[in-house]
């Protein structure tokens, strides 16, 4: 396991031509996770959809301001007549993230990274409970070839202390077709990871990418944790593929193993009431990204 990614938030390295006074892109996502049986009894089925809206403006000659909104719904169906999947915790949850980064080009070798972050995340019926957070970062660029760096960040949670992560930044060109990155393709959510990148030529693009998924939201005021909080976690590894159909839009298409998946519910006093885990389980997904 890719230990740093652990409860990770993804400030990647910006792609911004610094010739460019704006630059925009709208990403959109389906996901399908497939029926998974969990210990202790029951079943859970995971669908996700939602889109992220990306703006990069040059402020001077060695700064850039990145913004970033993005909605998702995810529909969690679970089942069975035993354990949590009878108890259904939850159902529809809805997750709205608005994100500001500020990136300062100290020299050509050099970038720190600032960011502020405002998150919602509810079970359909439930408080909008949005939180505030805050990241800092460094790069440095060894070579044209290699950029490492690093950071930490915080956020708040429902019915949770804050909690701090770590911040990982990897480009690194392996050889004129192969590149290793820490700015997933897959990307959607706070999830966070690695992905091998392999551009066999100009239109097509393949990858596998290894990640943490994590997800904490408030419940709404009714069923097993009135006014209580979900949470969710697993490790998805997944292979895409990905068409750029013309200079404006690409499509993505992958499939893949989640692993490690855990849930867990939170009553409204803060006392865990259950924490279970899922077996592995396959997903399939469909991304677009639209450049304007």
């Amino acid at each position: 396991m890719i230990t740093l990614a652990l409860a990770a938030i993804l400030v990647c390295q910006t792609e911004a031509d610094a010739s460019d006074n704006l630059q925009s892109s709208l990403n959109f996502h389906y996901y399908q996770q497939f029926n998974a049986s969990i210990t202790g009894g029951g079943d859970i089925e995971i669908a996700s959809a939602g889109a992220e809206l990306r703006l990069i403006s040059d402020i001077t000659n060695e700064d850039e301001i990145e913004f970033r909104f993005q909605f998702q719904r995810d529909d969690y169906d679970f089942g069975g007549s035993t354990g949590l999947g009878a108890l259904n915790p939850w159902g529809k949850v809805n997750t709205i993230d608005f994100t500001t980064v500020w990136i300062h080009e100290y020299d050509q070798q050099n970038r720190w990274y600032l960011g502020g972050i405002l998150r919602a995340a509810y079970e359909d019926s439930a408080s909008a409970n949005a939180q505030g957070g805050a990241t800092i970062a460094y790069a440095h660029s060894f070579s044209s070839d290699v950029t490492l760096g690093g950071g930490v960040g915080f956020i708040g949670q429902a019915n949770d202390d804050p909690r701090a992560f770590p911040i990982i930044i990897v480009d690194w060109k392996i050889t004129e077709t192969l590149r290793l990155s820490s700015d997933l393709s897959t990307r959607f959510g706070s999830r966070t990871g690695l992905e091998l990148i392999w551009t066999p030529r100009d239109d097509w693009t393949f990858g596998a990418g290894y990640s943490y998924s994590y997800s904490r939201f408030r419940l709404d005021d009714s069923g097993f944790a009135p006014g209580g909080a979900g949470e969710a976690s697993s490790y998805p590894l997944t292979f895409r593929a990905t068409y750029s159909a013309s200079p404006t839009f690409d499509v993505t298409f992958f499939g893949g193993i989640v692993f490690d998946g855990n849930l867990e519910v939170t009553n409204n006093n803060r006392n865990l009431m259950q924490s279970v885990d899922y077996d592995n389980a396959g997903v399939v997904g469909l991304f677009g990204k639209l450049r304007f």
